[in-house]
């Protein structure tokens, strides 16, 4: 799973590094795809730099995945990529598009849909005929995962206008159980055909989670993995817009549209926080600035208050600390402090936001393969086996 050299691969579409399999990017997400179900057999749309295989198969040693792509070039460079430094990863790579790769004639355990054109989605992707040929594609018992960018938790992404909620309201009808997990951006929607829950210490599948020989922070994610499929979120659409908003609008898809469609969603968000900011006697005349989130003695009462009433915004300042993180920023390295102290209190008064947002977050940011370790790694570690065995 490691390579002996300093491979570190960072890309817009992927990050790669040989010392670590989980890099605290979206597709370490794709690692609950194994703990969801059989995944002897897999299939993943959308290949691009492999990203997703080693999470995929440090979850499952044993499966046998299929890797489309619909770029021959990145096929060749994506082989000759793991064939230098991790000969040990086998996968089967086929020249596809990916929207009629899936015509019925064979079915697998795991179906990964990670496909982009571009920056942007494919239009095939948001429609309904896609989806009834991943979902006759998926065998009995069966996975889906989709990798779904748009926009960020604490802004609402299953209310309309959204790729997000589009996507919602395609695939309810089609599987009874839809839930996801959040990583800032993206979200990993997972797709079963049975509301059967997930124990959050059971691991199923393939020899699922066996045998990787797995570093400790690695070991920590995956861990941490079971415990946020067994809670995660259901993937909904929201009923209503945001204020202003307006439900059939067109749906904004591209980088630059929703880049827009947060900043129309943002205030409205902002007026919220300070609400809660008031409300757990914290300085609110900071939100909205860089200072609120450097002020641990505001940051934190305020993002309680929003987690203690489950409000989306609690995300905020989770999301911000990892994002900030992977663009270099290392000024908020006391949120993964916070966290590393404090997880298995939170764990008790909060649960689902630690879960969902805030450890996995603190993790990612532990993980990332662009800033040098942290003083507060090791204790966050600790902190991670000892909610994970706990729960």
């Amino acid at each position: 799973m490691y390579s002996a050299s300093p491979l570190l691969l960072s890309t817009s579409a992927t990050l790669l590094a040989g010392d670590r399999v989980f890099v605290g990017n979206q597709p370490d997400d794709f690692a609950v795809g194994p703990l969801a179900g059989p995944a002897d057999t897999v299939c993943v749309l959308g290949l691009g730099y492999g990203g997703s295989l080693r999470p995929l198969l440090a979850a499952s040693p044993g499966s046998r995945v299929t890797a489309v792509d619909l770029d021959p070039d990145m096929v060749t460079v994506t082989r000759a990529l793991f064939r230098q430094h991790f000969p040990g990863t086998d996968f089967r790579t086929v020249v596809a598009d990916a929207s009629a790769f899936l015509d019925g004639s064979e079915r697998y355990d795991l179906v990964v849909i990670d496909v982009y054109a571009g920056e942007s989605y494919p239009d095939f992707l948001l429609t309904e005929p896609f989806w009834r040929r991943v979902r006759g594609a998926v065998a009995p018992g069966g996975t889906a995962l989709l990798n779904a960018w748009g926009l960020p938790e604490h802004l609402r992404p299953l209310a309309p206008p959204s790729p997000q909620h589009v996507l919602a309201g395609l695939l309810a009808p089609l599987w009874p159980h839809a839930a996801y997990l959040s990583c800032r951006r993206n979200m990993t929607v997972v797709l079963r055909d049975t509301r059967e829950d997930v124990p959050a210490g059971t691991v199923r599948g393939a020899e699922a989670g066996r045998g990787a020989r797995l570093s400790p922070t690695d070991e920590a994610v995956l861990a941490l993995q079971r415990l946020r499929l067994a809670r995660a979120a259901d993937f909904r659409v929201a009923a209503d817009p945001p204020e202003g908003g307006d439900a059939g609008g067109a749906v904004p898809r591209t980088p630059e549209q929703l880049d827009a469609e947060m900043a129309r969603r943002w205030p409205e968000m902002l007026s919220e926080v300070r609400a809660h900011a008031e409300a757990a006697g914290a300085d609110a005349s900071v939100v909205g600035t860089r200072e609120f989130y450097l002020r641990r003695e505001v940051a934190v009462p305020t993002t309680l208050e929003l987690a203690r009433r489950g409000h989306p915004a609690a995300a905020l300042l989770p999301t911000v600390a990892a994002a900030l993180t992977f663009g270099g920023d290392t000024s908020l390295g006391w949120y993964g402090d916070w966290i590393a102290e404090e997880a298995e209190s939170l764990a008790v008064e909060h649960p689902e936001w630690l879960t969902r947002t805030a450890l996995p977050q603190a993790l990612a940011m532990a993980a990332n393969p662009l800033v040098p370790e942290w003083p507060w790694t090791n204790r966050l570690l600790k902190r991670t086996s000892a909610v994970t065995a706990a729960s």
